[in-house]
């Protein structure tokens, strides 16, 4: 399918999250945050919360943010590959247990799947009818809380000129580029493969064909790449990662299709403690994190442009992609059969450097 009938497709969405949110019975809280958290302060205990990523420190800043506004809520956050994490949650349903209060994954298919179960709570907290309606559930069973993609170049901007940047996968195919890229097993990550996936999809399997001459360093993880190039100079350029500090840059190409999602977030029904875990889901969606976040944000009134502003990737795609667990099997082990298995250090566990 090409991209820009996804485009189509991906707009469509908001036709039916319209409709279903009018008619939702759950109503959208009313109270302030200061109200939510006298609430909360009533309960007794850690509110357990899991956080998809690679690397233990990436959602600190989130958490610290949280713990700074109010100090009185005890949270306990870890953080693990989102595929491990629902399993992990999944088993401990398996036992009548519940693993965490919260969780915040990438794996968006699990959100539908617990919806259905019957297992998540369904909450609408203030600011609710400010989120794009296309990115969540009608009823506040999960929630987008940021945007995030892969497939825009990270470069050092002392090291790559502006005219050496590429405008597109093609471009990373000049053997100027041979030996000096890093990037992320698609076979290990979903986003990655779906990027990979809309990448064939434009130039055909002869560009990954083209891709495996050019030396790339595959590693697992995708904080891993920008690790890599702020300590090895010799590496240069990745697009599955993120600029890992100041002076690095990341351009998204000029017309190639890449892939962006939203991290999801929601809270699990039989919780101890559903005040505390309303009133994370209400900051994470408040005005004052989305800004703190910076553009492009979940909502619709927060920063000058907007998570829809790109015309070459969309953040509703990637959900519809992760539903159908069979095709991302199939993508999976096409990949994983030209690229080989995922070989290296895990970067939750082991001290890569």
């Amino acid at each position: 399918m090409h991209f820009m009938t996804m485009r189509v497709l991906s707009g469509l969405a908001f036709v039916p999250g319209v409709l279903s949110a009018a008619l939702s019975p759950i109503p959208i809280d009313s109270r302030s945050l200061s109200d939510i958290y006298a609430a909360a302060q009533k309960e007794n205990g850690v509110l357990r919360v899991v956080h998809g990523g690679d690397e233990k420190n990436q959602a600190d800043d989130l958490f610290n943010a949280f713990s700074t506004k109010f100090p009185n809520i005890k949270v306990n956050h870890s953080v693990e590959l989102s595929k491990y994490l629902d399993g992990r949650i999944n088993q401990a349903f398996l036992q009548n247990e519940l693993y965490a209060d919260m969780a915040i994954l990438q794996t968006l298919q699990d959100y539908d799947a617990w919806e259905e179960k019957g297992v998540l709570l369904n909450y609408k907290p203030p600011s609710f009818d400010k989120i794009w309606p296309s990115l969540t559930n009608p009823n506040g069973a999960y929630l987008p809380i940021f945007a995030a993609s892969f497939g825009p170049f990270v470069f050092n901007s002392s090291v790559v000129s502006a005219g050496d940047i590429p405008k597109s996968y093609a471009d990373i195919l000049d053997p100027k580029w041979k030996g000096k890229i890093v990037l992320t097993y698609p076979n290990d990550d979903d986003a990655v493969l779906y990027l990979f996936k809309l990448i064939v999809q434009e130039y055909g399997w002869e560009w990954l064909d083209q891709l495996l001459y050019q030396d790339v360093q595959w590693v697992r993880g995708t904080a891993t790449p920008a690790e890599i190039m702020l300590r090895n100079t010799s590496k240069t350029i990745s697009f599955t990662t993120y600029p890992p500090a100041e002076g690095w840059i990341s351009v998204a190409p000029v017309s190639d299709p890449y892939m962006s999602w939203t991290q999801t977030s929601a809270i699990f029904k039989d919780t101890n403690l559903p005040e505390t875990a309303k009133l994370l889901q209400a900051f994470l969606i408040s005005e004052e994190f989305q800004v703190s976040r910076g553009a492009p944000s979940v909502r619709k009134d927060v920063g000058n442009s907007t998570i829809w502003d790109a015309k070459n990737t969309d953040y509703v795609t990637f959900h519809q992609f992760m539903e159908d667990r069979d095709i991302v099997e199939q993508w999976r082990f096409v990949f994983e059969d030209k690229i080989g298995t995922a070989q290296g250090l895990n970067p939750l566990i082991d001290d890569i450097f």
